[in-house]
């Protein structure tokens, strides 16, 4: 179940103390000159297009908004279908069509189409939301998925767990035209990219390491302990890995709660054990096909020294996948009024 006061905490950090509550960190992109599907996985802080592409050469972006549409992708990503409803699009000032611009703001967890003058690495800095893919049945989605670089999966090791997804009706962007997939086991995903996937019926995969949390931000850490839960969606064994990465001017002193065996009047007992300051990685046990394994962590109440700390915690698999989910430490007791 969860709180509401957990909820009303983590939003009003979210909303009104960016400087406490930072879980930024920078995602890089690298564009090639003409159009690029790319996947931002960051939120910006600004969502204005023209703040979020400053100095950049990009001179076009394109979201699709999730109007139905019988033209959902086209072989030229740049013919008129841009101008249709579905589509929301940006203009660069200096082009003679900026007035007709219908995209006024940019957000992590989507997918836009971009076209560059140049080549250009990218480097786009935001705050950090669990992955939330809201797909539409019976229809192509523009999305895309954080992975590994290099080490990604193949489409069909990261689809396999879905069956609304068990097929090789994908297409992505290559050399500017749109391209169907003609080897799901053998092409391997990009980290940064957007593809075109169709979903058969409902879903709500959003990975082969299925990632849950007890609020839609993250995992939150007042007097008590919260936790995350793993679970493996797919048909053979998983290893996962947490990564804890310091974002902003505090992070969150941390510790994972274990079970251990006590006396013979308590013989289970919860344990907290203390993790390092700074950058920290641990490796779980391995997780069998469709097995699932809770991960509850604390804050030291002792080191937090500020009402509100944050962190980001990096989950990773051996299949070259990666959730980058935020954690929020909250002193309570320094709860300003």
């Amino acid at each position: 179940m969860i709180k509401l006061r957990s909820i009303i905490l983590v939003t009003c950090l979210l909303a009104v103390q960016p400087a406490r509550a930072e879980t930024t960190r920078i995602q890089t992109v690298q564009l090639r000159q003409g159009w690029n599907a790319v996947f931002l996985e960051v939120n910006p802080s600004n969502s204005a297009p023209a703040v979020v592409l400053a100095n950049t050469p990009i001179d076009i972006v394109a979201c699709h908004q999730g109007h139905d549409s019988t033209a959902q992708f086209m072989n030229n990503p740049g013919a008129d279908l841009l101008k249709d409803v579905a589509w929301g699009v940006w203009y660069a000032d200096h082009r003679p069509d900026s007035f007709l611009k219908t995209l006024h703001a940019m957000y992590g967890q989507q997918a836009y189409l971009i076209h560059a003058k140049s080549d250009f690495t990218w480097q786009v800095t935001g705050t950090t939301l669990p992955p939330e893919v809201h797909w539409r049945p019976h229809s192509y989605n523009l999305v895309g998925f954080s992975v590994q670089s290099p080490g990604a999966p193949t489409f069909a090791q990261f689809f396999a767990g879905s069956p609304a997804h068990r097929h090789d009706k994908i297409y992505r962007l290559t050399d500017g035209t749109w391209r169907r997939v003609l080897d799901a086991r053998a092409e391997t995903m990009r980290s940064g990219e957007a593809f075109w996937i169709y979903c058969e019926g409902n879903s709500k995969y959003q990975g082969p390491l299925g990632v849950e949390t007890t609020t839609r931000y993250g995992v939150y850490l007042g007097s008590g302990s919260d936790a995350f839960t793993l679970r493996n969606l797919t048909d053979h064994p998983i290893s996962p890995t947490v990564e804890h990465v310091p974002s902003g001017y505090s992070s969150v002193p941390l510790s994972i709660v274990v079970q251990a065996v006590g006396e013979p009047s308590s013989p289970i007992q919860s344990v907290a054990v203390p993790r390092p300051a700074g950058t920290w990685t641990q490796p779980l046990p391995p997780l069998e096909a469709g097995r699932a394994i809770r991960v509850p962590l604390q804050v030291r109440l002792q080191d937090a020294t500020a009402f509100t700390q944050s962190s980001l915690l990096k989950i990773s698999t051996d299949l070259g996948t990666e959730v980058w989910l935020p954690v929020f430490g909250v002193r309570e007791d320094l709860e300003q009024q």
